[in-house]
């Protein structure tokens, strides 16, 4: 356990160094400190909200204008950019796990609608995140019907022209931005690693590629917003594939539960500790300038 705790630690830490490089490209010195805090309030919001981490992403462009200084238009291009190579890779490996899974195991007709919504709603998403980054200004349309109080108006097509001159500049760099792409897959292996390494200790007899694949159609079903994180979702599908493999329902909810705690609970609580933690450091220093 020891050993997967410290797997997820270094996964934590590789996505934390992912955002600070492209901080880096937008010409930030954004502290990683400052990222991580970023980022366990951000995991925290989105552990506690519907999947497809909308209200985590949200909060993190919220954060990194309040606690790293960044415009509104860097905030939400560096989100914007890492959540788009993330999903990339992740459909690129869902996409051959899909392939996979149906040469190599076969499927019924139900778990292939499953995986079919499941990868049409994210890839749509993707394109959503596509089109928004490649080309903002199509939002003038949506723009036209907005009031004008208060400048509404004025404000999103400033925040758009700003918005687009810095994915431009990001755009420019692209053999740095092929390294983030990597990184992200390399990530997503790491949790395809996890998963073979519980089986390993389960006794259950799968190869590392079939636990791979079991982990991403896993998670892509679970990142339906459906219930907050994807709690029961996840179980439910790790099971429900891992079946026509072979493996027992019991095995199959025991490697789901072992894998849900080490990708999910641990940071969950680990991310709450540190906002208690956060709190109580806040209170203190009140305190002491409160006395002086």
């Amino acid at each position: 356990m020891f050993y997967l705790i410290s797997l997820q630690i270094l996964t934590i830490f590789l996505v934390n160094f992912q955002w600070y490089k492209i901080s880096d490209l937008m010409n930030e010195k954004v502290k990683l400190r400052t990222l991580f805090h970023v980022n366990m309030v951000g995991t925290f919001v989105e552990s506690i909200t519907p999947s497809a981490k909308a209200g985590g992403e949200a909060t993190k462009v919220y954060l990194l204008k309040s606690q790293a200084g960044l415009s509104t238009s860097k905030a939400t291009a560096l989100v914007g950019i890492q959540k788009t190579f993330s999903l990339a890779a992740f459909l690129f490996l869902n996409f051959v796990s899909i392939g996979w899974f149906v040469i190599k195991v076969g499927i019924k007709s139900s778990q292939l609608e499953i995986l079919l919504f499941s990868f049409i709603f994210l890839f749509l998403i993707l394109i959503l995140l596509l089109t928004l980054i490649l080309y903002p200004r199509k939002l003038g349309k949506i723009i036209k019907f907005l009031p004008n109080k208060r400048n509404i108006r004025t404000k999103v097509e400033n925040f758009i022209i700003a918005f687009e001159k810095e994915i431009k500049n990001l755009l420019k760099l692209n053999e740095k931005l092929l390294y983030q792409i990597i990184l992200s897959l390399f990530i997503w292996i790491l949790f395809a690693y996890k998963t073979y390494i519980i089986t390993k200790g389960l006794n259950i007899e799968l190869s590392f590629i079939s636990s791979a694949v079991i982990t991403y159609l896993t998670y892509m079903v679970g990142m339906l917003p459906l219930l907050p994180g994807g709690i029961g979702t996840f179980e439910a599908s790790m099971t429900l594939f891992l079946i026509p493999m072979g493996i027992s329902y019991s095995k199959g909810m025991l490697l789901a539960l072992i894998l849900r705690f080490v990708t999910f609970w641990f940071v969950f609580i680990l991310s709450g500790l540190y906002i208690v933690l956060q709190e109580i450091l806040n209170l203190i220093r009140g305190d002491r300038l409160a006395k002086q």
